[in-house]
């Protein structure tokens, strides 16, 4: 075991990049160094469409302070290409970006350090472990396998989370989710794309959407992400597939609806639980408090919202837990964390904690 790491970081610098370096100094990880790495061809992925040579000269200044470093634990960090990057100084590599940046440099990075992936790249390979901390965390001895850990999309780690202890105590037949997400899971992009759209509206100008299917601002549409020939999309795949891998049961129908609505940040679900028997309230909240990272209101009425509880927080927070009104083995449940803070940064934090308090 070394006292300090050297940690590689690939994502959005304003996005997954900050966010990861912020969660790594509050959490006291021992890091040595930090290499924030970009594509230096997709930097300016700040709008739907790439800049002219006009737009690049009127905003260089401000185009080179934004690519040219980062800021960790109150210093100044360089950051680096990644075409021209060498893996071999790294001893853990948090890839926090898309599956075609994973997908050309997860693999050569292996060669070098433990990869730990957020994309889903890896989700059909039997030999990369997904893996929750506080879920499934003794899959973490199998990383060996490749080099290279996945980790659940924000949606699937949240849902696992408040869902394990009951259906290790109890078993669960069915879980019928609705994602409501917050614009952020398309990235900083998202971000921009909501608040323009909101400023053209309420000052009456019109909004042509290119980063969603449909207008963000005072909408809520239900597609994350290109739909396949059966009306489905790959997140929606994702978490069925991702949540069954980490409650290690097969057998488990997970049906899965994923919603975006006009927020910035935040993932809430509408939960639907179906027990293998009935099973009283009490018995299922008494799980839920046992379980670390969960927080359940107190009442059916006290429950969290994305902007005083879930931002910036990472617990997952648990509200409206009822019983179904139509099934008696039926449980009712709200669902919400923040999908970059938690979803990301977090969950990818604690395994790199895990991995190097036993086998790095």
């Amino acid at each position: 075991m070394k006292s300090e790491y050297n940690i590689a970081l690939v994502g959005e610098l304003n996005g997954s990049i900050e966010t990861t370096l912020e969660v790594l100094a509050q959490r006291g990880f021992p890091v040595a160094k930090v290499f924030p790495l970009v594509n230096a061809s997709d930097i300016f992925k700040t709008s739907s469409s790439s800049p002219s040579d006009e737009d690049f000269e009127e905003n260089e200044n401000e185009f080179e302070s934004n690519i040219n470093s980062v800021r960790f634990a109150g210093k100044s960090v360089d950051v680096l290409d990644i075409e021209t990057f060498d893996w071999q100084q790294v001893d853990i590599a948090f890839f926090l970006t898309d599956i075609e940046t994973t997908k050309k440099w997860a693999t050569i990075a292996s060669e070098h350090c433990v990869v730990i992936d957020n994309s889903g790249t890896f989700l059909e390979d039997e030999n990369v472990p997904l893996l929750q901390v506080d879920v499934n965390e003794e899959n973490l001895a199998r990383y060996t396998e490749k080099n290279i850990i996945s980790i659940p999309s924000s949606e699937s780690a949240q849902l696992s989370l408040a869902v394990k202890q009951i259906h290790q105590e109890v078993g669960l037949v069915r879980i019928n989710v609705c994602s409501y997400h917050s614009v952020s899971v398309a990235g900083k992009i998202g971000v921009t794309t909501l608040a323009g759209e909101t400023a053209r509206l309420l000052n009456a100008k019109t909004v042509e959407s290119s980063t969603f299917p449909q207008q963000t601002a005072f909408n809520v549409f239900p597609q994350v992400g290109e739909l396949n020939a059966e009306g489905v999309s790959f997140e929606e795949l994702r978490l069925v597939n991702e949540v069954r891998s980490l409650l290690n049961d097969p057998a488990i129908i997970v049906s899965s609806t994923q919603v975006i609505v006009p927020m910035f940040y935040g993932c809430a679900q509408a939960v639907h639980l179906q027990t293998h028997y009935p099973v009283a309230l009490d018995e299922v909240a008494q799980s839920m408090h046992h379980t670390d990272g969960l927080t359940l209101s107190d009442s059916v009425s006290d429950y969290p919202n994305m902007i005083d509880n879930v931002v910036g927080n990472a617990d997952v927070k648990i509200g409206r837990l009822r019983k179904d009104v139509c099934d008696a083995a039926g449980i009712n449940l709200w669902v919400c964390a923040d999908n970059v803070y938690f979803g990301v940064a977090t969950n990818a934090i604690k395994v790199a904690e895990k991995l190097i308090e036993t086998y790095i």
